[in-house]
């Protein structure tokens, strides 16, 4: 099987996947054409479908079930995406072929920082774009699904296997894949038991850790108005990059917005996007800006991150004023003028009360409207919601300066075994026992509550469902426009882990792949992982 995998890892990888471009397209088609080769998907050409998404380069998801005895089926999630490979610089060409890459590292002493030239020196990890995110992931799992057909009697239950695009942009992919894991459930009447995704672990050399469950994410979008006014008269205006850049400083990198479940901390938030909406330069100031939020959650709902970022963004406006009102006094005194600048209140709202106040003000004119509004074609998910909110403001009843509070997409939903269910409680079980397992062959598994940074096991199942719709919809410009399928992920439900390789410096010009333990030490714990969760017992052996 090692040699099998390596074959895989080397095929995958030469495919420059990167979101939303042609290769993302051709490497979905090429995974098809794998599987397709197979015997016993010759012999049950039914269960290996792909599955077109009508969309930009026209991804695709696979999905290939493999029928042992009963219902009880574990699903293999994995996504054949990567990021770009810009930040290898000279060595971009090579990116995507990893033995190569390797190589070059070897030639180019002083390239890599420290560690990494450390862990080339050993001989044992595999440099490129994508090697531990997730292409062996993608590898492994073929493998385990290519040994397993070869005795599907011998199997105690199903395992399907589901390959989605997109899962480093919009997780469009797995959205999609919601609606294609409902038809297996259906047409198949399948009880699915967990979910193992192979995502890449960042673990120390003496342990390798395990999760299951999946920090959420919220993309919170903040936006500012200002009073337009000339440079020449700035104190007769208030900018709103003045107010933007206010709320970035206090919610950038700001603790108290941590979440904690169990030991486990999310990194605190960052900006990932900002701007104003003044199409090009003159000597006036922009009278809207906004910014897009990371926020990572465990615990925390919608409607809790909404009350923090309101009173944050409240402190943000008064701290502007304040200053505003400072420098007023410091230039009258410099200057000897006696400037009066216009009195401005502190105005902090959700996008929902925004929607409200302009369906009180214009009634059916504005519901009609907004309802026949369409976007700029070719937007992305943020700029979309970004401009149904400009949009909605043109409505407003005061087009005073006041930050709105927004989310846009897209959204992950935090999942965590409670340890409520009969299947939260097996995969506990199966879990302890993988981790006895691992002893008796001197591997150190640790057990985390949930994997950072997000991933696609999000949508393998839904905690705190009906707050988490009502507050999110409301409060997201074009909801009703995002694929999001709720009730379809609520009928999903299961258990999640997530059991991937040992590797460093994902999204890196130095990311790359432990080599000893993804050929000889995964492949044997997954298989284990699989056996256990069809079976009815668990005793580790």
């Amino acid at each position: 099987m090692k040699e099998r995998i390596h074959q895989l890892l080397d095929d995958l990888s030469k495919f420059p996947s990167i979101s939303a471009s042609a290769a993302e397209a051709e490497i979905g088609r090429h995974i098809h054409e794998i599987l397709a080769k197979n015997q016993y998907f010759r012999r049950h050409p039914a269960f290996l479908q792909l599955d077109i998404i009508e969309s930009g380069e026209q991804p695709a998801v696979v999905s290939a079930l493999l029928q042992g005895r009963g219902s009880k089926t574990v699903v293999l999630l994995n996504h054949h995406d990567v990021v770009d490979a810009a930040d290898y610089r000279l060595n971009q060409s090579l990116a995507f072929n990893p033995r190569q890459l390797t190589q070059a590292f070897a030639q180019q002493p002083g390239n890599l920082p420290s560690q990494a030239q450390v862990d080339l020196n050993t001989g044992q990890w595999l440099f490129g774009r994508g090697v531990m995110d997730m292409k062996y992931g993608i590898a492994l799992q073929i493998a385990m699904l290519e040994k397993l057909t070869a005795t599907p009697e011998n199997l105690p239950g199903n395992v399907l296997f589901l390959s989605v695009p997109d899962e480093e942009n919009n997780s469009l992919g797995m959205r999609h894949a919601v609606g294609v894991l409902r038809r297996w459930q259906q047409e198949y009447s399948l009880d699915f038991v967990g979910y193992i995704n192979s995502e890449p672990c960042d673990s120390d050399e003496g342990y390798h850790s395990i999760q299951t469950g999946s920090d959420g994410k919220l993309l919170p979008l903040i936006y500012c108005v200002g009073q337009e006014t000339h440079a020449g008269a700035l104190y007769q205006g208030l900018n709103s990059n003045l107010l933007l850049a206010e709320v970035i400083r206090l919610l950038e990198l700001n603790p108290g917005f941590c979440d904690s479940v169990a030991g486990f901390h999310t990194l605190p938030p960052t900006v990932l996007k900002c701007g104003d909406l003044k199409p090009g330069y003159n000597v006036s100031t922009p009278t809207a800006s906004y910014a897009f939020f990371n926020i990572f959650t465990l615990a925390a709902t919608p409607e809790a991150i909404t009350n923090k970022l309101t009173t944050l963004c409240r402190q943000a406006f008064e701290n502007c004023l304040e200053k505003l009102s400072r420098s007023l006094s410091a230039y009258n005194r410099l200057s000897g003028e006696n400037i009066a600048g216009p009195e401005f209140s502190t105005r902090v709202m959700t996008y929902a009360q925004l929607v409200a106040a302009c369906k009180d003000a214009h009634g059916q004119k504005f519901t009609n409207a907004l309802a026949k509004f369409s976007p700029c074609p070719g937007l992305d998910d943020q700029q979309h919601s970004l401009e149904i909110l400009n949009f909605v403001h043109q409505f407003a009843p005061d087009f005073g300066p006041k930050i709105i509070v927004a989310f846009a997409p897209p959204f992950y939903p935090p999942v965590r075994n409670q340890r409520k269910t009969d299947k939260e409680h097996k995969m506990l079980a199966v879990v302890e026992d993988l981790q006895a397992y691992a002893r008796k062959h001197a591997i150190e598994l640790r057990h985390e509550e949930y994997h950072r940074g997000i991933s696609d096991l999000s949508f393998c199942g839904l905690q705190q469902a009906e707050q988490t719709i009502t507050s999110l919809s409301d409060n997201c410009p074009g909801w009703d426009q995002w694929l999001m399928p709720f009730a379809d992920i609520e009928k999903l439900s299961a258990p999640v882990l997530n059991l991937g390789p040992r590797g460093r410096d994902f999204h890196k010009q130095s990311e790359r792949l432990h080599l000893p333990f993804a050929l000889a030490t995964a492949p044997t714990l997954l298989e284990f992982v699989i056996t256990r969760l069809l079976t009815s017992d668990s005793t580790a052996s």
